[in-house]
């Protein structure tokens, strides 16, 4: 790796930041307000805004919500526009587009009530503001938000393009020196302190911990249902991940069996560094806990829930040397995109047969599914 120079490295940064601008400006041009919405969206743009301040401060909305508007808030506080003004259609009009997407989001979560109570303009202003968001003004309530695929298909392409990126004697060579940083900035304090915290990615005691809440929760319930995410999550996971880590057997940085070159894939016939188990069973049996304590855990209980482990599993288990950077990124893609696709069934709906049907077991058994 010492033969790779600086200006590779950044080569290969800057290929890969145009090629997620180039995604940006895509997903911007599909999903711009049709017909004459964008001039309005332009022309509401200052209410907007003062409306998403208004929605970011109200403590009374749910902790997700308001994080979201926070995130909108930054990204619109930055000094320069990820899409210039010179971009034809998007150029002047990629913020009205986000905040429109935003709101509409928020809309769907916390209820028309809210955007009113807090919306700066006139009551036309408002008007237009649902004709953009596409929301009813009739009373009638909201549909719930059909869930998209296109952010489960960018977390399996991410996945797939790092993957591929890993021949690329740049990005091996980051991994190389994230972890030599990591090394020589290792003192014992901040050592244990990551080793303890390095124990919240163990599967078996979390897949045993949701088993046993799912067992729980079904008793009270009198469902079976509360177990088909938990068996689901065992099954899609452990699969999924074996399966790559077999098939790619990538050597962990601490290099265990002496093998050269252990940062490529297929490094080591006993290695299995790549993806990061950790990160993807932390997501996802977070996530599956979290769904089984809908019915006890407030919102923003839940939300850290299922946050702050896998966040500080991505920085363990790349600081203690466990997995490389790559590993870590690679499993947490894998891990949302597996997570998202086990919330998509309909567990409290799936068809269990006529015989649980009849002895009233297959009744709903989760309070609330995410």
């Amino acid at each position: 790796m010492a033969g790779v120079r600086a200006w590779e490295i950044m080569a290969g940064v800057a290929a890969g930041a145009l090629v997620a601008w180039l995604a940006l400006v895509g997903v911007l041009l599909v999903g711009k307000p049709r017909g004459g919405a964008l001039p309005e969206a332009l022309r509401l743009l200052p209410d907007l805004l003062r409306l998403v301040g208004r929605l970011a401060a109200d403590g009374t909305l749910p902790s997700g919500v308001r994080g979201r508007l926070l995130l909108l808030g930054g990204y619109l506080a930055m000094p320069f526009d990820l899409i210039p003004d010179f971009v034809p259609v998007l150029g002047y009009a990629d913020d009205a587009i986000v905040v429109a997407w935003t709101l509409r989001s928020v809309a769907r979560r916390v209820g028309l009530p809210a955007l009113r109570r807090h919306w700066p303009g006139s009551d036309d202003g408002f008007a237009a503001l649902c004709r953009l968001l596409r929301l009813p003004t009739d009373g009638s309530p909201l549909l719930p938000a059909k869930r998209s695929w296109w952010v489960d298909g960018a977390l399996l392409a991410g996945f797939i393009a790092l993957t591929l990126a890993l021949t690329n004697e740049a990005v091996l060579a980051i991994d190389v020196r994230v972890d030599d940083w990591c090394r020589a900035h290792r003192p014992e304090l901040l050592y244990w302190l990551a080793r303890g915290g390095n124990l919240l990615g163990q599967g078996t005691p979390l897949a045993v911990l949701a088993l046993g809440l799912a067992v729980v929760l079904g008793w009270r319930r009198r469902s079976v249902r509360p177990l088909l995410p938990v068996l689901a999550a065992e099954l899609l996971t452990g699969v999924t991940v074996l399966a790559l880590k077999l098939g790619l057997h990538r050597a962990p940085p601490n290099n265990q069996n002496g093998v050269a070159n252990p940062e490529r894939l297929f490094s080591d016939p006993a290695g299995q560094s790549y993806p990061s188990g950790h990160l993807v069973v932390a997501i996802v049996w977070y996530g599956i806990i979290a769904l089984l304590l809908a019915g006890i855990l407030r919102e923003q209980r839940r939300w850290a829930l299922r946050v702050v482990p896998p966040v500080i599993l991505f920085f363990t288990t790349v600081y203690l040397s466990f997995h490389w950077l790559t590993d870590s990124v690679a499993g947490l893609l894998l891990g949302l995109l597996l997570y998202r696709l086990l919330m998509r069934a309909p567990w409290d709906s799936l068809p269990l047969g006529r015989r649980l049907a009849t002895s009233g077991w297959a009744r709903p058994g989760l309070a609330r599914q995410r």
